[in-house]
């Protein structure tokens, strides 16, 4: 198989981003330390309502030139819905809001008394997992995770 795909359900708040050919990110289970690249091919035009939660069939397809990934194989599929370039991605718990919604993290910092320090942020686009740091966080800054 030179090009397989992945059958994936999104939500119907998110489906309205979601074009043909948007590229996506694909990981499996067989091979956990490795990222396949694929695109969106087919978005159904109907939904599908489950416990009062409507999602939408979408296909990304993958080339398979080594032919490594198989029919029926476990995967997760994150379709790109905008790029930043210049960005930062960090884990959405490592983001916290005050009172006034404004984005601060926790970054190492030895010269601190708690081995931290508390930096506002500036965040964009986050996937339920991830979250875009668009300012405050650079390349390389390590993250503290909340407890």
């Amino acid at each position: 198989m030179d090009k397989v795909f992945v059958r994936g359900k999104v939500d119907e708040v998110d489906i309205g981003r979601v074009r043909l050919r948007q590229p996506a990110s694909i990981t499996t289970e067989t091979f956990r330390d490795r990222v396949f690249q694929g695109r969106v091919t087919q978005i159904s035009p109907i939904g599908v309502d489950k416990d009062n939660v409507t999602t939408f069939e979408v296909k990304v397809s993958i080339d398979n030139p080594g032919k490594e990934l198989k029919a029926n194989m476990t995967a997760n599929a994150e379709i790109i819905l905008e790029e930043f370039p210049n960005s930062v991605l960090v884990p959405e718990a490592a983001v916290f809001y005050d009172e006034r919604h404004n984005a601060s993290v926790n970054l190492l910092d030895s010269s601190a008394k708690s081995g931290r320090k508390r930096v506002p942020v500036a965040v964009g686009v986050g996937n339920g997992t991830k979250m875009q740091i668009v300012r405050g966080v650079n390349a390389g800054d390590k993250v503290v995770l909340p407890n």
